[in-house]
């Protein structure tokens, strides 16, 4: 019986630091001893999650960019993808560039942006593109747009909202919270309509042949509302969205408190020690 847990990585695994904690990581080797298979979960990009598996493989399966790829890190190869149309694309590559907004195209492994920050000057997977016509044979399964000007993000969301094959799957918590005095910016993740976590955990059950009844996701953000859908138990971090817990059967600690930790101790409980 294959049995697998979808955990999100922002919020979730990581704490305030970006870090992966050596308790959250006890943990999961320690489920994983009882069957349990890792599958991270994210808006990220493939990369970013395989990075954080630098020394030792916690979850062989990614899912990355909200759903929209499905990569396995052992045969070292993409198995599911959702990819973008390269016209839409460029409408709204054009559209960012007229408007001084950033815009940024997740692929398996680099990022391809038309404004690269000082952090990621030297990066090995976020590149600068100056014309969109250099990533027309990439596959897109995602694009990243934002600014840290709240206006610019209001008229580009209502840009997009004009182009119905499109989809914004997540925001970020400044936008959302309209955080105008911050300076972290604001971003929208998008992809192609009805792609998302949910739409990612669905398609990797059905190319694992495992059953719905027999997954476990744990999250906090709003872009885990659909992945919640697709699982049998859900768990919300302490720190999450009320909306995430008002869906979840458990709600744990937060990502600052090992929250991952203590959702597995449950499901250890809840689960293994009842068999």
């Amino acid at each position: 019986m294959k049995k697998y847990i979808f955990i999100d990585i922002d919020g979730t695994l990581t704490n305030s630091n970006k870090e992966v904690t050596i308790e959250n990581r006890k943990a999961m080797d320690e489920i994983k001893k009882y069957g349990y298979d890792i599958v991270y979960t994210s808006g990220r990009c493939n990369k970013y999650l395989l990075d954080l598996d630098k020394e030792k493989s916690y979850s062989r399966y990614l899912i990355s960019s909200n759903g929209s790829l499905i990569y396995d890190s052992l045969e070292k190869k993409i198995i599911d993808y959702v990819k973008i149309p390269f016209d839409i694309l460029k409408r709204v590559y054009e559209y960012c560039n007229n408007n001084g907004l950033v815009i940024t195209f997740n692929t398996e492994m680099i990022r391809y942006s038309n404004i690269v920050s000082d952090k990621y000057q030297n990066s090995e997977y976020v590149k600068l593109i100056t014309d969109i016509e250099e990533i027309k044979d990439k596959y897109i399964t995602q694009f990243v747009v934002g600014s840290y000007e709240y206006d610019k993000m209001l008229f580009i969301r209502n840009y997009l909202d004009t182009i119905e094959e499109l989809e914004i799957v997540n925001i970020s918590t400044t936008m959302k919270l309209k955080l105008l005095d911050t300076n972290e910016g604001f971003f929208y993740d998008v992809t192609l309509k009805d792609v998302n976590k949910g739409r990612g955990i669905r398609h990797f059950l059905k190319l694992m042949d495992a059953r719905k009844e027999n997954s476990i996701a744990i999250g906090d953000h709003i872009n885990d509302m659909e992945m919640f859908d697709e699982v049998g138990y859900k768990i919300a971090m302490g720190n999450g969205y009320q909306e995430l817990k008002d869906k979840a059967d458990f709600i744990t600690k937060s990502n600052d408190e090992d929250g991952v930790k203590y959702a597995l101790e449950h499901i250890q409980k809840e689960f293994l020690e009842k068999e």
